[in-house]
C-alpha cells in the first residue's frame, strides 16, 4: 500500500456538493482507503480567469493501484459525475488530479506524478498543507512551499469531507 494524494476542484453547479460526491466515490473503499481530507476552500480561477470561482480540496488515502490504474480510477470518477471536456483550465463540474502516488516519479503523455503544477497552485498547496504539512515531494516541503504562496484569494468555506459511517 502507498499513499495517494488527490486534488479536487469544481466551479459548475453546487461546487461543494460536487467535491463531496467525488470524494465519496473516489474513497468508496474499493480502490482507495480514506486517510484524511482538507477543508473545502473557495479559490479564484487559475489559468483561464474569466469564469466562476472554484471550490477545491485535497484528500489522501492508501492504495495498491499502479499509476495507470489510479489515473483510470480518477477519470472514471470525473466521468460518473458528469465531467464534460471544455478547454484547458475551463469550467468543470469536477476535476480530480493525482498529486502524488507514494514516491513514484512518472512523466508520460497521460500522467505526470508528482503533479507538475502543484507547487505553482495555491489552491492545491493550502489544502494539502492542512493534512500533509510534513510531506516532501521532489525535495520541496509542502509546508515551506505553502508559506510562500499568496493567500489573498483563498478562503475556507466548508469543513472536511468524511466518509459515512
Amino acid at each position: 500500500m502507498v499513499e495517494i494524494g488527490l486534488g479536487f476542484g469544481s466551479n459548475v453547479g453546487d461546487k461543494v456538493d460536487n467535491l463531496r460526491a467525488a470524494m465519496a466515490q473516489a474513497f468508496d473503499g474499493s480502490k482507495i482507503r480514506f486517510v484524511a481530507a482538507s477543508s473545502i476552500w473557495r479559490t479564484a480561477p487559475w489559468g483561464y480567469v474569466d469564469q466562476d470561482w472554484f471550490a477545491n480540496a485535497c484528500a489522501v488515502g492508501q492504495t495498491e493501484m499502479s499509476p495507470e490504474e489510479a489515473l483510470a480510477w480518477t477519470q472514471s470518477v470525473e466521468q460518473d459525475l458528469g465531467r464534460a471536456k471544455t478547454f484547458r483550465w475551463g469550467p468543470r463540474t469536477i476535476d480530480v488530479d493525482i498529486l502524488y502516488l507514494g514516491d513514484a516519479k512518472i512523466a508520460s503523455e497521460r500522467l505526470i506524478v508528482p503533479h507538475k503544477e502543484m507547487f505553482n497552485r495555491a489552491f492545491v498547496l493550502a489544502p494539502l498543507a492542512e493534512i500533509r504539512p510534513e510531506l516532501v515531494l521532489d525535495g520541496v516541503s509542502i509546508a515551506t512551499a505553502t508559506s510562500a504562496i499568496d493567500r489573498q484569494d483563498l478562503e475556507i468555506i466548508a469543513p472536511p469531507w468524511r466518509p459515512a459511517g
